[in-house]
């Protein structure tokens, strides 16, 4: 049976993971709200009750996709759904997105579309794409560093073209994501897995998930201290990050200046971000998984108080600039220490169901509630105190992890086989 080598297969499975953020970051990342405010005409109340309804519906997705990928192991079953979704995304934008929402009459029914498509492609669909590329990289004695770096390198190349697209005009942004979609699907397509689906080694477990396996996982207090992680730290640092950009480009003289240099900036950053990404693994061997996620949860309430600071009185430019530096760090530092921790303190039979209910179930069931209550802060509270409250509610979660977080332990035999229910 021909094979890759370790070096081809990693290739293959970063520029899959690369168009899948592309396109993702292209269509939803930071000129989604400015499109959402500017062109299809909804307020920033609005707007926290579309993200709240569109993650909160991706919940009804993630976590049986979690257990069918736990189930499939390698198999591309799911990859390839999530792929022929996403070609539709230019013509769902374009087409029905912005002029439902764009009315009043059949506004109701564009949030429920949306949230439908966008929550299975996007909210859940990510899940599924990072947790099969973790598992992946693992098989080929490597990490999800390197891959997720593939990853803030499609933001940042997304970020600078979407805002020389958008200043043209908006519709070519979903025109490339779906040429982007395309090429996914033909690097999924590329991926040779076919001997690694029956095998049993420290990544995938020849006995698949059952469901008293995911009985036992909810039983976990490890599981329970990780969501609580997921439903604080994660949560607000996400959720705050819906509308940055509108408020970061009210910094600038006009909204095409601010827009512009926020794109520029993020695909400048990006080539240094790529390189955080894959030096966060010899971080997390330093310092491990825990200490991994509590310094993550310091650098996002680092930046929440700075962004909100840099907002009062006369704005401080060169503030918001480093806040906005601090965010690109912490994001790679946030969802590679996620992987780390799950592998580290979960048995690998649950792994992406761990990882698709424990983290991100969590987290969209409480962005479901954050982001509409966020969504008015921001109207009637202004941007510079939202952000500083969002900070001072970082700082007590972060303080509640150190707690709760378990560290790396050595197990015994028979502890490595009852990693589940300890």
């Amino acid at each position: 049976m021909k094979t890759d080598s370790n070096r081809v297969a990693m290739g293959k499975v970063c520029l899959m993971y690369f168009f899948y953020n592309f396109f993702w970051s292209l269509s939803s990342g930071s000129l989604f709200a400015v499109w959402l405010n500017d062109k299809v005409g909804i307020d920033g109340s609005q707007i926290g009750v579309l993200f709240g309804l569109q993650t909160g519906i991706a919940v009804l997705f993630k976590p049986a996709f979690g257990y069918i990928l736990d189930k499939l192991g390698l198999k591309k079953h799911l990859i390839y759904f999530i792929s022929f979704l996403s070609l539709l995304i230019g013509p769902f934008y374009i087409y029905v997105y912005g002029p439902l929402l764009g009315n009043d009459s059949t506004f109701v029914l564009g949030i429920v579309a949306g949230s439908v498509y966008l929550g299975m492609l996007f909210q859940a669909g990510s899940g599924v794409i990072a947790s099969y590329s973790d598992r992946f990289a693992r098989c080929h004695d490597n990490d999800f560093g390197l891959v997720n770096g593939f990853g803030i390198a499609a933001w940042g190349v997304s970020a600078v073209l979407a805002g020389y697209l958008y200043n043209i005009n908006p519709d070519f942004i979903f025109y490339a994501c779906s040429i982007a979609a395309f090429l996914m699907l033909l690097c999924a397509w590329l991926l040779k897995v076919s001997h690694l689906e029956n095998v049993d080694n420290e990544v995938i477990s020849q006995d698949k998930i059952q469901k008293e396996d995911v009985i036992r996982l909810l039983k976990n207090p490890k599981m329970w201290a990780f969501m609580t992680y997921a439903g604080t730290i994660s949560v607000v640092f996400w959720t705050s990050m819906s509308q940055f950009t509108r408020y970061f480009i009210s910094f600038f003289p006009t909204q095409e200046e601010g827009i512009s240099f926020s794109s520029n900036m993020d695909g400048l950053t990006a080539i240094f971000l790529f390189f955080v990404s894959a030096g966060v693994p010899f971080i997390i061997r330093k310092i491990g998984a825990k200490g991994s996620l509590i310094l993550t949860a310091v650098g996002i309430t680092s930046f929440l108080l700075m962004i909100g600071f840099a907002g009062l009185g006369e704005k401080n430019l060169y503030l918001a600039i480093v806040a906005k530096l601090l965010f690109g760090i912490v994001n790679p530092l946030l969802i590679v220490s996620v992987f780390a921790y799950t592998a580290e303190q979960f048995d690998k039979k649950v792994n992406s169901f761990t990882y698709m209910f424990g983290f991100q179930v969590v987290n969209n069931l409480m962005t479901a509630i954050a982001a509409p209550v966020m969504g008015v802060m921001y109207d009637q509270h202004g941007f510079p105190h939202s952000y500083i409250y969002f900070g001072v509610f970082a700082a007590v979660a972060t303080v509640l992890a150190m707690f709760t977080l378990s560290s790396k332990k050595t197990l015994t035999t028979t502890d490595q086989q009852e990693t589940v229910a300890a």
